[in-house]
């Protein structure tokens, strides 16, 4: 028999926004959180206070639950986490990530693959909301506040103790972006990459996505072009910038050799998008997908999974939520989902060696 999860709970917050942790609070009676108020110097960062959060376990725990002020959990939240833990109770659990993410990238692949799980492998922890087993999070409590953001303090920690983390698929937790107080609004909206519908069933006991993957197919909304990013074991090769597309492509899936499929996929979603955004931008959106299809250790599932639509429509909104505006972000993303896709399921039917050891470890 598995041992029983036992999980304590603690909201992170700031003075300017207690009453949002308390209304958080009070929607989550079960888990009787406890509230964290930030009380250190402005312009110091939020590891002072995610030290204290992280701190907080229960005495009887045996894991430790910190949500940040501005999420909002989905229907069932409290029974999902404890499945969630209880399928993977040694792992660090990220309970969202932001759509136009590294991990959004591979938790993509989770929705299409029917999986409840991708790595995280963004240059920060997704923390808005994080599960840690007991002595992890006591671990992390202690490491020297040397101020600054706890995402990349806990990254930081984690690669460096070789400890996995692993996104939920879909999110447990949506975010209420609001005016951040740790400088990251020039980001643009940041919501999750696919939110758990009422009534979501995930199945915890599935694979997590990008398991061996080094290097991952990535379009940054800082660059909007098709680029690989390191994502293997070394925490010290992780870079905020990655390789240009065509250098890690393999020799007959180059641009030049895909622009006839792009062409032809464009054609099938209609003119709107080419209106919106110029081809050659949208060639890198495309090509991104082809390669993330291209790196697939192996054929893909018959049937798509029930998130698979949801989590490809968020594609187009994390990538240009700061060029275009939210309206006509939205009216787009229904069709720029479907291209996405198609250019993932045409990069995993192709004729290749898999797992292709130029992007996996053997």
């Amino acid at each position: 028999m598995p041992a029983e999860i036992r999980l304590s709970t603690a909201i992170m917050t700031h003075p300017a926004r207690e009453d949002r942790a308390a209304k958080l609070a009070e929607s989550l009676p079960e888990l009787n959180p406890a509230i964290v108020v930030d009380e250190g110097e402005p312009g110091r960062g939020n590891l002072a206070n995610a030290l204290r959060a992280w701190a907080a376990v229960g005495e009887d725990a045996t894991h430790h639950l910190v949500l940040q002020d501005d999420v909002v959990p989905c229907d069932g939240f409290t029974a999902l986490v404890h499945r969630a833990v209880d399928a993977r109770p040694d792992d660090a659990i990220s309970l969202f990530c932001e759509w136009g993410s590294r991990s959004a990238t591979l938790a993509r692949v989770a929705a299409r693959r029917g999986w409840a799980w991708a790595r995280a492998v963004d240059m920060y922890t997704p923390s808005q909301g994080l599960v840690l087993p007991r002595e992890t999070a006591l671990a992390f409590a202690a490491v020297e506040d040397t101020g600054g953001a706890d995402d990349h303090a806990l990254v930081a920690f984690l690669r460096g103790h070789g400890i996995s983390n692993v996104v939920t698929v879909p999110n447990l937790l949506e975010h209420d972006d609001r005016l951040s107080l740790t400088g990251n609004g020039f980001q643009g909206l940041r919501l999750s990459v696919c939110a758990a519908p009422a009534g979501a069933d995930p199945d915890f006991e599935t694979p997590v996505a990008g398991t061996g993957l080094t290097r991952l197919p990535y379009a940054s909304w800082m660059r909007v072009h098709a680029e690989w990013c390191y994502c293997g074991e070394t925490p010290q090769d992780y870079a905020w910038l990655g390789d240009f597309g065509d250098t890690r492509l393999p020799e007959g899936f180059r641009k030049a050799d895909l622009a006839d499929r792009f062409r032809a996929d464009l054609a099938q979603v209609g003119a709107p998008l080419t209106q919106a955004v110029n081809e050659v931008v949208l060639f890198e959106y495309w090509t991104v997908h082809f390669a993330l299809g291209l790196v697939q250790p192996g054929r893909l599932e018959t049937r798509p999974g029930p998130f698979a639509e949801a989590a490809f429509a968020t594609a187009f909104p994390g990538l240009f939520r700061r060029y275009l505006p939210m309206n006509a972000v939205e009216a787009l993303r229904g069709s720029a989902g479907r291209l996405a896709a198609a250019a993932f399921e045409h990069g995993a039917a192709a004729d290749i060696e898999r797992p292709h050891p130029d992007w996996y470890e053997l």
